[in-house]
């Protein structure tokens, strides 16, 4: 694949929604640089007020500095806020004070964009008090870079809400409680072979019938096989807690943690509500593995959703919550996005 250039600010831009995926609403978005090269995409919710904010930039300049590779950074905003003629700019002081701090860590500030609805702008017109010259943001559509990255199949969802369009689909209660049935019978013969389906499945890419779901899907049930399955779906000869943080210094297999969620998927058709926390909270915790951080949220929402007192997702949520970062979603050799 080519390396990704970006020569205008409607590239810049359009790379922000591809980076993430989907195209973020009242978000402070951040791309740090390695010189000309690309690094990680930080995505937080804007504060909830206009005032000072100097917490808030703090906590966002030393995200963008756990990237130690990080010599600068292209900042947007994206809000609904009106910013043009006869308003006063959104969020200037919370900008000064993060451009004051990215500054002081020694990370330029190449360019800051307010994003809205209809139209983008510099943030920084030629009077300082307001916002630059406005462009469609139809631009986005025509930008060369984004035709290149539509080209290569990326696209730019309107939500970041995780799509599960065949939840429920083929709900078998009887084949799913005949499997959970044969666990408790013989919990070590029978999670032993949930555990062999399941690899065999992920590692040799053979398509499961239903029968073979149903019995890891109620394997799935039991939180030590879960873990188990967790901790060893990144395919590194690490400590559990070591990889369930993604705390490695060598980059997991993501090929193999994308067959593992393809399958994951696979169970969320066939699941009963009673049986979907699992497999909810496993996709989740890949997300943040791949540092989609907001879409791990919604993964673990619906899972509580489902099993309110399902600890995984809950602690999950919890981490989430207080900005928890995957360890490899903050380094450029480790990151999902740079080895796909």
């Amino acid at each position: 694949m080519e390396p990704i250039r970006i020569s205008s600010p409607a590239d810049a831009i359009s790379y922000i929604g591809h980076s993430l995926g989907y195209w973020p609403k009242e978000s402070l978005v951040c791309v740090a640089l390695d010189g000309a090269a690309l690094g990680p995409t930080l995505r937080v919710n804007l504060p909830h007020t206009t005032g000072p904010s100097e917490n808030y930039a703090e906590v966002v300049a030393h995200s963008i500095g756990i990237d130690h590779d990080a010599t600068a950074v292209l900042i947007a905003l994206f809000t609904t806020q009106p910013w043009g003629h006869g308003h006063p700019k959104p969020f200037a002081t919370m900008i000064q004070g993060l451009k004051r701090r990215l500054m002081a860590a020694g990370l330029l500030v190449h360019g800051v964009w307010i994003v809205g609805p209809e139209s983008f702008a510099p943030y920084d017109g030629a009077n300082p008090t307001i916002c630059g010259k406005e462009t469609p943001l139809t631009a986005i559509e025509s930008s060369m870079l984004n035709a290149e990255l539509v080209y290569q199949g990326s696209l730019i969802e309107q939500s970041d809400t995780p799509a599960i369009p065949e939840l429920f689909a083929a709900v078998d209660h009887d084949a799913v409680e005949a499997a959970l049935k044969a666990l408790a019978a013989n919990p070590d013969q029978g999670l032993h072979a949930a555990y062999q389906l399941w690899t065999e499945l992920i590692d040799h890419g053979a398509e499961a019938i239903h029968e073979q779901l149903s019995e890891v899907l109620a394997g799935l049930q039991y939180v030590g096989l879960r873990d188990q399955i967790l901790a060893e779906m990144p395919g590194i000869n690490e400590p559990m807690a070591v990889t369930l943080f993604g705390a490695t210094d060598e980059a997991p297999q993501w090929d193999r943690i994308d067959s593992a969620e393809k399958l994951l998927r696979q169970l969320l058709t066939i699941a009963a509500p009673g049986h979907v926390a699992a497999p909810l909270t496993m996709i989740g915790h890949i997300c943040w593995w791949k540092g989609k951080g907001t879409a791990a949220g919604n993964y673990m929402h619906i899972a509580l959703t489902f099993d309110p007192d399902y600890h995984l997702a809950s602690l999950l949520d919890q981490m989430l919550s207080a900005g928890v970062v995957s360890g490899w979603a903050q380094h450029k050799n480790t990151a999902y996005r740079n080895h796909h």
